[in-house]
């Protein structure tokens, strides 16, 4: 892998309204207690990620920033399994409290789900 595509770049990223209004139109969803996993194929051959993280969901920036991080940094370290598909984590309450290992892990679980998703 290039050095670069280690990155969390632009192109990895849903930025527009329009990308999140698509994804949010008939989704497939994995449920967690505290957040989301919203996915819907693309016409791409790579993933994209997009974050639905409110401050109602989690109130304080320090928190809404830890879970952001992790997110993202499981995202880029699993991107080469998932394909073309966009996907969105929308938090739920309680998503704070989360400690980064279990999140992490239902990550990791996500990913696999969607890699093994052939007819999304």
């Amino acid at each position: 892998m290039r050095a670069g595509r280690r990155r969390f770049t632009r192109r990895d990223r849903l930025t527009r309204e329009e990308e999140f209004r698509r994804v949010f139109n008939r989704p497939r969803r994995l449920h967690h207690d505290a957040w989301v996993t919203l996915f819907k194929a693309n016409d791409l051959r790579y993933p994209r990620l997009g974050l639905a993280i409110s401050r109602k969901s989690v109130p304080t920036a320090v928190a809404r920033n830890r879970v952001k991080r992790v997110v993202r940094e499981s995202f880029r370290l699993n991107r080469h399994r998932l394909g073309g598909f966009d996907i969105i984590i929308l938090a739920r309450r309680g998503l704070a409290r989360r400690e980064n290992r279990a999140l992490r892990e239902a990550l990791e679980r996500d990913w696999t789900t969607i890699e093994q998703c052939k007819d999304c």
